[in-house]
């Protein structure tokens, strides 16, 4: 297992506060205090933060630093996914499911041009055995 961001990213913090019904404001109170000044662009400003700081990010939204650093397989390009707190809305998934609908769209025209032959070949087996069956009658005829 890897992460994918070894730093913490706005966008990701702006994915997560989205699906723990956050705003931006209440989040840079409860992380950093009533009076603090600091907004969600400070991570991309200074990304390297602190341990006690990501925890307390996954305590504020309810997720884990896996969510926040992104978690995936190096043995796959799919991602693993744990947990209920899975983002459905974010870029990758988007992605997936794109590209998914285009496979499943193809796979779709495959199996009805296969439908297709397997009827023409129904037919074809049909259209034979008349003729075989008209050439016994024929023989049965002359042999009479």
């Amino acid at each position: 297992m890897r992460y994918e961001n070894s730093t913490v990213k706005s966008e990701r913090v702006k994915e997560l506060l989205k699906r723990a019904g956050i705003s931006i404001g209440d989040f840079s109170r409860s992380l950093w205090g009533p009076k603090s000044h600091n907004a969600i662009t400070y991570f991309d400003t200074r990304p390297d933060v602190k341990v006690s700081t990501l925890v307390k990010m996954a305590e504020i939204l309810d997720c884990s630093v896996e969510d926040i650093l992104i978690k995936s397989d190096t043995n796959s390009d799919i991602p693993t996914i744990n947990g209920h707190h899975n983002v459905v809305n974010s870029s990758y998934v988007n992605t997936d499911v794109t590209s998914l609908q285009a496979e499943i769209k193809a796979l779709n025209m495959v199996i009805e041009e296969k439908n297709q032959r397997i009827e023409d070949l129904k037919k074809a087996n049909e259209h034979l055995s008349n003729s075989i069956e008209l050439v016994k009658q024929f023989s049965h005829i002359q042999d009479s």
